[in-house]
Order: structure tokens, then sequence, then C-alpha cells
């Protein structure tokens, strides 16, 4: 027996290990992923309609919020005749935002709504952002519509839009603008190059990016996250305006009938230090989180938004949910500890530059954000037909059946070199291949699918061994003795 019990110790520290790493590779792979969906439908899906275009982008609860993103409508649907008036109900757009308020967790589920107006392209008569909400003018639309706000030049500098349409509504009190931009396709955004087979790249603009953050009642902006964006087909009279400007072509369905592929490309906001919160939501951006800021108080034990990790007082709310008091609540915060009153983030990696000292500083971004590529392919009935009318086939009378050795220059048609080539299929093929949004942590080796990491498995193999070994060895003493 006392040989049995020399191997019980180590086999009793390997079942140990064995269950941490089980533990420790579960929560490495269930970290915050970004599965962004897509769903295209229409009104009339009948070629040459005039249908209206419903788009429904989705961020999962719990997932990384996005960063960028651009919705691509294949270059074969025209987007609107040159012709729309200004001010003209081009689209409505709902979004279900879910929100946290006054250094509160992300519990507030938002409802808001956009009606979309026909907004002018004409880089060289600007307005600002503030100015934008009004009417100076006294035309009865908002003056950004009819001038460019001057925000979007700086996002993109010498680039004039296709098509713009602006809306503007009340979030939790505070006034916020829309700009959806449509360009042309095979322009660069946001310093990526896309095919023009993608089509009209679509970018929504919530408010002015390019101004510093100014403090208000909300202070956290997290997922699940859904917009819907219908695009009419006919527009539709803004109200506020004597015109009518009712009845003018909003979009017309390709000719050509086949399945045509809508793509959003989208990145998500960087995690600089790979605990599986994205910066913007980690008040401790270079230290892994003890708790979750999306539930109340875990991992802060103060409850003044601050996780334990660095919160220099983890016991007391220093500040009354403002630690540094510069007026930014904590949450609503990029630089929580450090006072920063204009908020300045260089690199756009949303950690202030006087708190982004660690990683790779200030003027690099620290945390790469992922990319994911989704579609959704919708069908066009009707229309032209795809397959070109004069093949061999069609026309078998005009080879004589009874000689065809004695006439071969006659039928030039029944060779396979004189075959007319299918034409293309309608649908656009990103040249970029859409890639599976990758998923699970970036700490700990984590796997990149999500699934169990290859080191945990290995580790499992190892222990799994061992502890075989040992019981062997345990039988074999145990029989000897018994002999």
């Amino acid at each position: 027996m006392k040989a049995n019990r020399s191997v019980i110790g180590p086999l009793a520290a390997l079942a140990v290990l064995l269950a941490v790493v089980v533990v420790v590779a579960q929560w490495d792979s269930a970290k915050a992923t970004y599965n962004p969906t897509m769903d295209v439908t229409m009104s009339d899906a009948e070629a040459g309609a005039n249908a209206d275009v419903s788009t429904i982008v989705n961020i999962p609860v719990g997932d990384f919020n996005f960063d960028v993103m651009i919705v691509f409508t294949p270059p074969e649907f025209d987007m609107g005749a040159a012709d729309i008036p200004l001010g003209a109900h081009v689209a409505d757009l709902h979004s279900d935002a879910t929100l946290g308020l006054l250094n509160g967790v992300c519990i507030t589920a938002l409802p808001v709504d956009f009606e979309m107006l026909k907004a002018t392209t004409d880089t060289t008569d600007t307005v600002s952002f503030d100015d934008g909400f009004q009417d100076l003018d006294g035309n009865t639309v908002p003056d950004a519509v009819d001038k460019y706000p001057d925000f979007l030049n700086t996002m993109y500098p010498g680039v004039t839009p296709a098509s713009r349409s602006f809306g503007m509504a009340s979030v939790a009190g505070t006034p916020v603008s829309l700009n959806q931009v449509v360009f042309a396709p095979g322009t660069t955004l946001h310093g990526q190059a896309f095919e023009a087979s993608l089509g009209y790249g679509v970018v929504s603009v919530l408010n002015d990016p390019t101004a510093e953050l100014a403090p208000g009642s909300i202070t956290d902006f997290c997922t699940p996250m859904a917009s819907a964006t219908t695009r009419f087909g006919i527009t539709k009279d803004y109200a506020a305006t004597a015109a009518d400007e009712s009845g003018y072509v909003g979009n017309i369905n390709p000719t050509t009938g086949g399945d045509y592929t809508f793509t959003t490309f989208t990145k998500s906001q960087g995690d600089a230090d790979g605990d599986g919160i994205e910066n913007d939501l980690d008040t401790c951006p270079f230290d892994v989180n003890e708790g979750d800021p999306r539930v109340a108080g875990d991992g802060d034990t103060d409850k003044d938004g601050i996780d334990n990790a660095c919160d220099p007082t983890p016991d007391e709310d220093t500040g009354g949910g403002d630690h540094d008091g510069d007026v930014y609540l904590n949450r609503g915060d990029n630089c929580p500890l450090v006072e920063n009153p204009d908020n300045a983030d260089s690199d756009g990696d949303r950690i202030g530059d006087l708190c982004d000292t660690e990683g790779n500083g200030p003027n690099t971004v620290d945390g790469e954000g992922v990319d994911a590529w989704v579609t959704s392919v919708v069908t066009i009935t009707g229309g032209v037909e795809e397959t070109p009318e004069a093949t061999p086939e069609a026309t078998p009378e005009a080879t004589p059946e009874a000689t065809p050795e004695a006439t071969p220059e006659a039928t030039p048609e029944a060779t396979p070199e004189a075959t007319a080539t299918p034409a293309p299929t309608a649908t656009p093929t990103p040249t970029p291949t859409p890639a599976p949004p990758v998923v699970g942590g970036a700490g700990l080796l984590g796997s990149d699918d999500g699934g169990f990491p290859v080191w945990a498995m290995c580790i499992i193999g190892v222990a799994a061994a061992l502890m075989l070994g040992g019981i062997g060895t345990a039988a074999t003493v145990g029989w000897r003795r018994r002999q």
C-alpha cells in the first residue's frame, strides 16, 4: 500500500494541472469575438424595377464594437438619378443601439430613427458640424443638406462622393447627425483600396469623428448593435418644405436577371491588452481586467467605472466618477487616470495620448482590429437573358447535313473556337476573398478560430500520458507485492 500511496500525490497533481488547463483554455476560447452579419431584402426583385432596398447589419451581444464599416452595393444597381432635388426623403435608417449612460454599464437599449434627406456633394461649399443642424439660410432644410460638412473633407480629402444623404435625431437629449456618403466603385477608403467589382461603397458617419470628444451623458457605445437602412426606389416628400420632392427615381434594379452580391467590409475596434474588451470600453487598456465592464460592479469594487486592475483607489470612488477631475466621467474618458481635457488621441486607437505611453505609444495604434467580410445575395428575376442567343445549337439548319466534309469553310460556327464565350454572371466577385472573422482571445496563445487552443491539447495529452503511466506503475507495484 505504501507504493500505491507514493503515486497518489503525483497523480493528484497531474489531475489538478489538467483541470486548470481545461478551465484556462475554455476562458481563453470564450473571449470576445467579432461576428457581424448582413441581410439584404428588396420590395421588388424584378429586373429594372424601382425597388426599395433594405440592408440590415447586426453585431451580436458581447462582441467587439465596430471601428470601420463600409457597405457595398453591386455596380449594376443604379442608385438614383442626379436630378433628385435636395431635401428629398431618399431613405430611412433605424438603429438599435446599446448605450452606457452617466458612467453606468451598457444596459440601455435605445432605438434611434433617421429620416435621410438628399444632400449636396459640392465639397467646396461647406458648413461646420454645429451649424449643420441649423437652417441659417431659411430654406426649410438643415444646412448640412444644402452645404457640405467640412469634416467630411478632412476624412476624405480630395474625394467627391457619388451621392450623399443627411439625417439628424436626438439621443439621450444630445443632438446627433448622420451622413451616409456613397463613393464610386474602386474608391480608396480609410487607407484601403477596394476593387471596383464590389460596387458603390456606402459609409455612415455619425456626428463629427474628427472633433474633440465632448463630455456628455453617453459614456459608452456597446453591442449588440443593429442598423437597418431602407433606400427607396422612388423618393418621398419631405414635409418641412413647400415643394414636393416625391416621385423621383431613387433606385433601378439591374436589367439582367441573376444573383447579385452585397458586401460589407468592417473592422472591429482594437484590444491593446488582449483581454477581450475593446479599447473604447476598457478603462484599463494596458492591464488585463479583473472583471467584465459590461456587468455592473464586476471587478470594480468601488463601482467608479475603473476596473480594479488599474484603479489606484479600488475601494474608494475618488472624484465621484471622475477620478482625474477633467469633467469626463471615467467610462467616457479615454484617459481616466490622467487629466486630459482635450481627450487627444493622435493614432485613433481610442486611448488618450497622455495615457498611451505603453505598447506602441501615442502615434501608433495599439491593438489592431479584426477584419470581417460578410455578404448577402439577392436574386433578380426576369430581364435580359444572360446567355448569348446565337449559339451553334440555335442554327443547325445553316450547316448542310449531308456533306459536312465538302464545305468546311461554310461552317465556322460549328468549330469550338467560334463558339461565343458565355458572358460572365451578374454577380460581382470581390477580389479580396471574404475571410472568416477571427474569434477567440489573443491572450495565452489561444486559437484563432475560437476552438480549443492547440497548446491546451498538447498539455492535456502529456498529462493524460503521465497519468496512465502512473496508474500502470501503481498496478505493477501492487501486483509484485501480492506475489
